[in-house]
């Protein structure tokens, strides 16, 4: 379901910008023990911060991220240290007499008292149980992950504790693995841990922050040694999940991946929050089982191994880590108002997010224009960064725009391509030159709209990275020394489509190719073909028993993408 955001509680971005847990993060002078102990310090103490961290900042919603951030280190702290945080990440000891229940469902056990500074009622405690019983149902039956382990009796027995407490400076809830159980018949780091929810949260707020929180037990039941970026991501994508209906997410819109291409996908602090469109595009893209599989073969692997789970989980769906990138540069342009409000191809909210950022240094109306990515070192592209560089075709008709492109040297490059109209699309995505970072590009204008290039700096390093690009138009181009879009050639035979109308589709090499008709939320509702095809034209029969409507057919080959607008009648 797609609703306005509702802006009860006020939350500046401001606020967002410079948070308690960023100035930890950021401060290169604080010992390894220090560090760790402020992260625990700004969920469950913040009075004994140092006031240069708490003054005018503001806090994480989830107190999670710095509990993790700082378990992260328990290898490399004192023994002294490591004592305080897991004393203090040990379970609350309520204000005023405890008093408990089971959730209706019989997975929580609920844990809060009504008197002293903890308080609650009984109505908000059932409220909290409700919501964390459909976290559950939602999570872990019907999206198919582990449920947590037992924690070996620690709340009395051996259900999920949570626990309703005050919590300060804006968090709404944490789950904590310190110093939890950790089954010893485990063949992964699986951990045992608790959730703390605010006394005080409104309506949406404890809906969200129950599917939240609980996303973390989760994924501390798969490997409580991974990063906490994907950690992030997939919490605030399972708010989404659980409780469609809040579109809480939005809220992080201007500090993620739409609004930040130039950051790398895992950066830090509030990107975290507004990144969850990674994980969001992989469920959309390949099912909602995508996402669990990272987790599932991260489970497989005792110890960090988020990037190879990424990348395991990709080429188990035909394609690479590095094609999935691409297509997320892709993805993340497609929405707002690139498209129009009917033409949600890639996420059925895609049209509620606005527009990309775009720098207007970046966008071509008069050619040639010569660009670089701007004169403020904040918009290098940091590692597998990216970049969109537009052109207006208008004026352009029936030749040719090419792009010559030169990155930082001797780092690994890769150049995009997009051409769109109202109905259609293509994609191709090129390496650069691995030592100058060149590359020329030329894409066709006839009959199209807008071109889109994008440089995405793929060499992981500590590096960020400057560039330098020319536009230009002509009516013809220098075969053999020119790259262009990849040949594909998706054919409809008729439109609108019947059971039994023929689709094909030509390739230029063989590889793999997946031809999917999607529906108008973005939803793949028939494969068509999937596998290996080899070079030339291959024909395929829709089978029909879809509803009549409008749908898109889907071409993906290598590193291309093509796609076309088509009817259905049944």
């Amino acid at each position: 379901m797609r609703i306005a955001l509702i802006t009860t509680l006020v939350l500046s971005l401001c606020l967002f910008a410079d948070t308690v847990f960023q100035r930890i993060e950021e401060d290169q002078n604080l010992t390894v023990d220090q560090r760790a102990l402020y992260l625990a310090y700004s969920v469950l103490d913040p009075g004994r911060l140092p006031l240069e961290y708490v003054t005018d900042a503001g806090f994480y919603r989830s107190g999670t991220p710095a509990l993790h951030e700082a378990s992260l280190l328990y290898d490399q702290i004192s023994l002294e240290i490591l004592d305080k945080i897991l004393t203090l990440a040990n379970r609350p000891v309520l204000s005023g007499s405890p008093t408990s229940f089971v959730s209706d469902s019989g997975h929580f056990r609920i844990h809060y008292t009504t008197t002293g500074a903890d308080a609650c009622t009984q109505t908000y405690a059932e409220t909290i149980a409700g919501n964390m019983d459909i976290s559950w149902a939602v999570e872990c039956d019907d999206m198919g992950y582990l449920t947590p382990p037992p924690d070996n009796n620690v709340g009395g027995d051996n259900l999920y504790d949570v626990y309703i407490s005050f919590l300060s400076g804006g968090t709404l809830g944490y789950t904590s693995s310190g110093g939890e159980w950790k089954p010893p018949d485990s063949t992964q780091a699986c951990s045992a841990s608790h959730i703390v929810m605010s006394r005080s949260l409104g309506s949406n707020h404890s809906k969200v922050t129950s599917a939240h929180e609980f996303m973390h037990a989760i994924q501390m039941t798969y490997d409580y040694l991974e990063p906490t970026w994907f950690m992030e991501n997939c919490a605030v994508w399972a708010e989404d999940r659980v409780f469609d209906d809040i579109n809480d997410y939005l809220l992080y819109y201007n500090l993620g991946a739409i609004k930040k291409p130039y950051i790398k996908i895992d950066g830090g602090s509030m990107y975290w929050y507004g990144a969850s469109y990674w994980p969001r595009m992989m469920g959309v893209m390949f099912g909602v089982d995508a996402v669990r599989e990272v987790w599932e073969y991260c489970y497989a692997t005792v110890g960090g191994n988020m990037w190879d789970a990424q990348e395991d989980m990709f080429e188990a769906h035909g394609i690479s880590f590095e094609q999935g990138f691409m297509l997320y540069g892709l993805w993340r342009y497609m929405v707002g108002p690139n498209y129009g409000s009917t033409f949600n191809l890639f996420d059925e909210e895609a049209d509620t997010w606005g527009a990309p950022r775009v720098f207007y240094w970046h966008e071509s109306t008069t050619l040639p224009f010569s660009g670089d990515q701007g004169e403020h070192s904040q918009y290098l592209l940091d590692p597998r960064g990216i970049a969109w560089l537009t052109v207006d075709l208008a004026d352009y008709q029936g030749g040719w725009v090419e792009i010559d492109f030169d990155g930082r040297d001797n780092y690994e490059w890769n150049l995009a391509a997009i051409i769109y109209n109202e109905d259609n699309f293509q994609f191709s995505w090129f390496d650069c030159d691995p030592v100058t970072g060149e590359k020329t590009i030329a894409v066709p204008t006839e009959g199209w709209d807008h071109a889109v290039f994008f440089p995405a700096f793929m060499t992981q390093t500590s590096f960020t990275a400057n560039y330098v690009y020319t536009i230009s138009y002509s009516t013809g181009i220098e075969e053999g020394e020119t790259e262009t879009l990849a040949a594909t050639e998706l054919t409809i035979e008729s439109n609108p489509m019947v059971a039994g109308s023929a689709l094909s589709f030509n390739i230029p090499t063989t590889g793999h190719t997946d031809l999917s008709l999607i529906d108008m939320t973005g939803r793949r509702v028939s494969t068509l073909f999937s596998g290996v095809a080899e070079q030339g034209s291959h024909s395929v029969e829709f089978q029909g028993g879809l509803a009549s409507g409008t749908y898109f057919v889907l071409l993906r080959h290598e590193n291309s993408l093509e796609a076309a607008r088509i009817s259905i009648l049944r």
